[in-house]
């Protein structure tokens, strides 16, 4: 009976260590949704922040471009007073100067067609992006319950194995079991309390890491609603057209049209860097001595054309510059719509592996439970081995987590599809 008691505080002492080292909180500040995370993400996510801003200086660079040939007003105003030994006089005088481009050979059209395609690209870019983080956010958050789901399934087998030994111990005290099986239980019971404290350190981890995918401090004290973990799902027609979907669908795939756009535009105002342009002007001018008595003042209106004749080939150089950008774009806009088909070829072919081992997993983790059953029954009738029972015990957790591991792999290659295809379906 000595031993018993000495068996019992050494796991006693164990948890207790544990518990103060890896202990979560007692009380979380916040609990989120998925729905509170995505919210947090999208308002405050420094990625998320950079694209709005992204947005809004090719909003500024097109309006800057709009309003290079809308006409001009100019006026201006002075005052001076001069001393002479005798006397000193007072001068006064004002202007206004208008002006206008007449012609430009277009390139102002070209330019703001450049930039009004780049302001399309840069807003479907900042959609990607807010897609990404949003994909981030929902993997973060499945991770954490998963990670919850590992150091709940650890805690278990604690119990389980903590049950075990409290039945060797019992046993070995009657005589029917022999020592080895007594200390076989505390080394399992110490493994299973080693594994659950990986568990709750990783849970810490998958938080900080949730944390990170919302934009909020790691450190920040919080948890997450427990739910099932089967949140997403995707529609059988999605599934089947995800290829035509992604490409009709993808914002990045969208934004590279527009910079090819941008491109093709942009040759056009490069070609017509040295063309003629034809300004016209007009002005009125009147000067006042010693009192504010206008009214001889003069006027003026008049037209001029400019017309390079040597630019030392500026204009051939950036039209090449141009085309070259041009082709980059078109290259590019290609290879993204291959990495677009690869990326959903991928998702759809996890998803139907993850299908099929939540499939095996469901047989395996049945079978798993009638051996642990027939084990610990069988050692309870004093027929079976610790040995036994540890496989048992073993083979029942793995296959737990083994069927949790697999839907959360659907889960999460649901949402690569999610991403793979610019769209979120709509949730069971």
């Amino acid at each position: 009976m000595a031993l018993k008691n000495n068996t019992g505080s050494i796991a006693a002492v164990l948890a207790v260590i544990l518990a103060a080292v890896f202990a979560a909180p007692a009380s979380a500040s916040a609990v989120y949704s998925l729905d509170d995370c995505l919210e947090t993400a999208l308002r405050i996510h420094p990625r998320v922040a950079s694209a709005s801003a992204s947005v809004a200086l090719s909003r500024g660079q097109l309006e800057q471009t709009e309003i290079t040939n809308m006409p001009t007003l100019d006026g201006s105003l002075s005052a001076a007073q001069r001393g002479y030994r005798d006397h000193s006089s007072s001068s006064y005088s004002f202007g206004i100067n208008a002006g206008v481009r007449l012609y430009d050979a277009n390139r102002n059209r070209y330019a703001t067609n450049a930039s009004r395609a780049s302001l399309s690209a840069a807003e479907l870019e900042a959609a990607h992006t807010l897609s990404g983080v949003r994909a981030s956010v929902k993997s973060a958050y499945l991770n954490l319950l998963m990670s919850h789901e590992r150091e709940r399934q650890r805690q278990d087998a604690v119990n389980a194995y903590r049950q075990h030994l409290e039945q060797a111990s019992g046993f070995y005290d009657a005589g029917t079991k022999p020592w080895y099986d007594v200390t076989r239980a505390e080394v399992d019971l110490g493994n299973a309390h080693l594994m659950l404290a990986e568990a709750v350190s990783n849970t810490r981890n998958a938080r900080a890491r949730l944390a990170n995918a919302m934009g909020i401090d790691p450190t920040e004290d919080f948890d997450v609603v427990r739910t099932d973990m089967n949140i997403f799902s995707v529609p059988d027609e999605a599934l089947r057209d995800a290829e035509a979907l992604a490409i009709e669908n993808r914002p990045d795939y969208l934004a590279s049209a527009f910079k090819v756009d941008a491109d093709r535009a942009a040759i056009s105002v490069a070609a017509r860097s040295n063309a003629a342009t034809i300004n016209l002007s007009g002005g009125y001018n009147d000067t006042a001595i010693d009192s504010l008595d206008f009214g001889g003042g003069n006027w003026n209106v008049g037209a001029s054309m400019s017309i390079p004749i040597a630019d030392g080939g500026a204009a051939r150089i950036g039209t090449e510059m141009a085309r070259v950008r041009l082709t980059s774009a078109e290259i590019s806009r290609e290879e993204l719509r291959q990495s677009i088909l690869l990326e959903v070829s991928q998702a759809k072919s996890d998803i139907a592996v993850a299908r099929e081992r939540i499939r095996i997993s469901e047989l395996t983790l049945i079978n798993a439970e009638e051996n642990r059953r027939l084990a610990e029954g069988r050692y309870e009738a004093g027929v079976g081995t610790a040995l036994e029972v540890n496989d048992a015990l073993v083979s029942y957790t793995d296959a737990i987590l083994s069927s949790k591991q697999a839907q959360y792999d659907l889960q999460i290659a649901i949402v690569n599809l999610e991403q793979a295809t610019g769209l979120e379906f709509e949730r069971p």
